[in-house]
């Protein structure tokens, strides 16, 4: 904590201006803090009794309090104001960070702990109840290894149409990469095609042969229909990559959208029904309906764009027949021929 209340002032100090001889209290329990100030560590307060404050959102490590410092000093260059560890007393939070840009304020929470989901949507009820922007960026210890979907759920953001995690590095400062960006492995641009539709064929392949209980269900409905999953159509393979947050392969979605189109045009609403009714991540900063929403916007975009689907009098409906195949070497043929 780098800011306390002087018990007998009542005025904010930052820690490196503080006193050892003045009292100090936590702005948010209003617990004593003691004053932590030396030639080696960072000067900052800690609670006497650590533990029974609700408004700390994890222990002070010093990998988070030197982070928290280079994060004001990051964003101090590039933004009109910043504020470190503000005490919002309306929803009684401190986020670590605020920046201003004009008359807009976004608040910074920087995490380098584990945090249990409900904690974030607690947190997150708070600032909305302000209506304000906010951005989780994640410290050096979630860059250690592949993040999980689950994790990446927990901090996901909407930023300019894609959902995206935010990292902050000590020599590449703040970056951020897009949930489909880390789902891939590797680099993918969104405006351009995947090109891995043969790839997606493969791992379909590869499910069925294993029994891979993800495809049974979808399985059991096709066979339904003298239809196999494998055979399913090019279309239901994305050309582009979409925004993520599904727990399932998106084919499956997209399958079952395609279905749908195959019986009768139909509403953006009943594409909802069909969304909702699909197995999604728990999301920490977003509500699952902003994330549902943009995942179909993505996929109507480009299916339109592609001239798969069209849109004619409130409804979506294909542009065309779709081929379902019998095996998996005939789907294969089928778009080496087309390309």
């Amino acid at each position: 904590m780098f800011i306390a209340k002087n018990t007998t002032t009542m005025a904010y100090v930052d820690a490196n201006s503080a006193n050892v001889i003045d009292k100090y209290e936590c702005p948010g329990c209003g617990e004593p803090v003691y004053l932590k100030k030396g030639n080696i560590k960072i000067a900052h307060y800690a609670h006497q009794q650590f533990g029974q404050c609700h408004v700390s959102t994890e222990g002070e490590s010093a990998t988070h309090l030197q982070g928290k410092l280079a994060l004001f000093q990051y964003f101090n260059d590039k933004y009109d104001e910043v504020k470190l560890e503000p005490w919002l007393s309306e929803i009684r939070q401190r986020p670590d960070l605020m920046v201003r840009k004009g008359t807009t304020w976004t608040v910074i929470e920087f995490q380098c702990a584990p945090i249990t989901i409900e904690r974030i949507r607690e947190r997150m009820a708070g600032y909305r109840q302000l209506q304000m922007q906010v951005v989780w960026i994640l410290g050096e210890a979630y860059q250690k290894k592949r993040i999980q979907s689950s994790t990446m759920a927990k901090f996901a953001t909407l930023h300019r149409k894609e959902l995206k995690i935010f990292f902050w590095h000590t020599q590449e400062g703040i970056y951020y990469k897009a949930w489909w960006q880390i789902d891939h492995r590797k680099p993918v641009n969104r405006h351009k095609k995947v090109d891995n539709q043969v790839q997606q064929l493969f791992k379909i392949q590869q499910a069925i042969i294993q029994a891979r209980p993800q495809v049974c269900t979808i399985q059991k409905q096709l066979y339904a229909q003298n239809r196999n999953v494998v055979g399913i159509p090019w279309i239901c393979h994305p050309a582009y990559s979409l925004p993520g947050g599904l727990k399932i392969p998106q084919w499956q979605v997209t399958v079952r959208i395609i279905m749908l189109l195959e019986h009768k045009p139909i509403t953006i609403d009943e594409m909802y029904q069909q969304l909702f009714a699909q197995e999604w991540h728990e999301f920490g900063c977003l509500k699952l309906a902003d994330v549902q929403k943009l995942w179909l916007d993505c996929f109507l975009n480009d299916a339109i764009r592609l001239k798969k689907i069209k849109f004619i009098n409130g409804r979506f409906q294909l542009a065309g027949n779709v081929s379902w195949f019998d095996n998996y070497h005939d789907k294969l043929k089928a778009f080496q021929e087309n390309r």
